[in-house]
């Protein structure tokens, strides 16, 4: 048996996200002598570690996001770099004892990476000769940060060519780098019959509908955001998904009937790609996962105030490609709806520029690398 290992590390749901997208193209493509792995790499450090990492994260992001953004950009720094990576590397190596004995005793052909901390403790055991698998490092932003690059990588998967450029700035060679996209689940590659979707989601046919996506806790300004949707003269339609927020879907029933446009809360759904499918609008935050399951669904973007760092740099690549707009107050909100509820033009032209640059089979390919791996 060959074996195949996917890893990520929660720390934000993409990475996982992006894991799950690989591991279900695999289960659908790997022959049967492959066996296939996920994992948390979290799982297996101790328990401080895991609960610490992915708090100062939300924490940071959350709460802090302009001392997050100056972060993000201090240490992407060269010099800065340098010290850091000194610094986290030991922090890494004294709490991956665990995950570095299971890489060992598990003997794994090829390991797929979604996260840099698995990424960089992976290619420190390549580099000392403790471990001989292949590595490939998904990288789920489409920038690049210092803290993807792990020399010992052997294949880096990147979802533009800004990111390859980004690794090949920081001594990457051009060869070990691949434009394929982040991978999304199989079903964002999959066309629905509209209207017959329409019907089953319980939507308003031919009525301009936009999609208010606030992640799996519900973040962000989705009741100023409902507000300034009430604003807009053409009638609309707004599909609210506020995840695990169940107070917040209670709030918006609790308003609904006396607002002007059709309102749909939603509470935590998993055909989130149904609702992308019939709508004209996705109004998000720019992480890399929401940004590639909307363009693999051809929808556009309309991006609110994204925070300095990842998301500025995602939100930046739509803007620059035709295939978003970024706003920074949601009180910007109103006229921009006008202007797409009255230019269809302007949504087909959105659309044209999406699909010049999605990817949505970026799982595939990703799976299909490892498995050529495996036999090499």
């Amino acid at each position: 048996m060959k074996k195949i290992l996917i890893v990520y590390a929660t720390a934000g749901i993409g990475h996982k996200k992006a894991s799950v997208a690989v591991k279900k193209a695999l289960d659908e493509v790997a022959p049967k002598e492959i066996e296939v792995t996920l994992i948390d790499a979290l799982d297996y450090t101790n328990a401080f570690f895991k609960w610490s990492y992915l708090q100062a994260y939300l924490l940071m992001v959350n709460k802090l996001p302009t001392f997050w953004g100056l972060s993000y950009y201090i240490t992407d720094n060269f010099f800065v770099n340098i010290v850091v990576s000194k610094i986290r590397r030991l922090s890494n190596w004294l709490n991956s004892i665990k995950f570095s004995k299971y890489l060992k005793d598990n003997k794994f052909d090829v390991i797929i990476s979604t996260h840099f901390f698995a990424s960089e403790v992976i290619a420190n055991m390549k580099k000392s000769g403790d471990l001989n698998a292949r590595l490939i490092t998904i990288v789920t932003d489409y920038r690049l940060h210092s803290w993807w690059v792990a020399p010992q990588t052997d294949l880096y998967i990147v979802a533009s060519r800004e990111a390859k450029n980004d690794l090949i700035r920081w001594g990457e060679k051009e060869d070990k780098v691949k434009v394929l996209g982040i991978p999304v689940e199989p079903v964002f590659s999959k066309k629905f019959d509209k209207a017959a979707t329409i019907d089953k989601l319980g939507l308003t046919k031919d009525l301009f509908t936009v999609l208010v996506i606030g992640g799996g806790f519900g973040v962000g300004p989705i009741e100023d955001i409902i507000k300034n949707c009430d604003k807009v003269r053409s009638p609309i339609q707004v599909v609210a998904v506020c995840g695990h927020n169940e107070e917040l879907v209670a709030r918006l029933n609790a308003v609904k009937s006396g607002l002007k446009i059709h309102l749909h809360p939603m509470g935590f759904i998993d055909n989130v790609y149904e609702y992308m499918e019939v709508s004209d609008i996705l109004i998000s935050k720019s992480g890399g996962i929401t940004v590639s399951e909307s363009l693999a669904k051809e929808i556009p973007m309309v991006v609110i105030a994204p925070i300095i760092g990842q998301e500025t740099r995602n939100a930046g690549f739509l803007m620059d490609n035709g295939a978003a707009f970024i706003i920074h107050k949601t009180e910007d909100l109103k006229d921009l709806l006008e202007k797409l509820t009255s230019d269809k033009d302007l949504i087909a032209n959105m659309k044209e520029a999406v699909r010049a640059v999605k990817k949505p089979m970026a799982c595939y390919d990703a799976a299909k690398i490892a498995i050529d791996l495996c036999g090499r």
